[in-house]
């Protein structure tokens, strides 16, 4: 079915048909590769979804920590955590977390989708690059 959703004076319709699978699907794909499925879920949101891409980040950082946690604590279970590592960084992520939710929420819709987009395409070059480079290959 269809939900319509408001926020503030805005309001969209978002198919829970889409809706359900996308995020099962990417929480499941996050999961499988280690990842928080951030750079899966806004993008896939916003295109499959309807959602504004605003609504898709500020949505998806929820979802994301819901999902981090998760791997988090298959990993420390396992031992596989360093907290002298850990700790600085998550300081220095909070730090350029704030920093870019400012950032973002004077920032155009426009703006923000061509910055995934580049940020993306970076991410798998890099990607990449690293297996082809491991794989021997170059």
């Amino acid at each position: 079915g269809i939900l319509e959703v408001r926020i503030g004076e805005k309001k969209y319709p978002l198919n829970l048909k889409i809706a359900v699978p996308v995020t099962v699907l990417t929480g499941f794909a996050a999961g499988m590769v280690g990842v928080s499925g951030g750079s899966f879920l806004v993008p896939l949101m916003v295109l499959a979804c309807g959602v504004p891409v605003h609504i898709a980040v500020g949505t998806a950082s929820i979802l994301v920590a819901a999902t981090a946690f998760m791997g988090f604590a298959g990993h420390a279970l396992r031992g596989d955590f360093d907290p002298h590592l850990a700790i600085p960084l998550a300081v220095i992520t909070i730090i350029g977390g704030t920093l870019g939710g400012k950032f973002a929420l004077k920032s155009k819709p426009h703006h923000l989708k061509r910055l995934f987009a580049y940020t993306n395409f970076l991410a798998a070059g890099f990607m990449l690059f690293n297996a082809l480079r491991t794989g021997g290959i170059i």
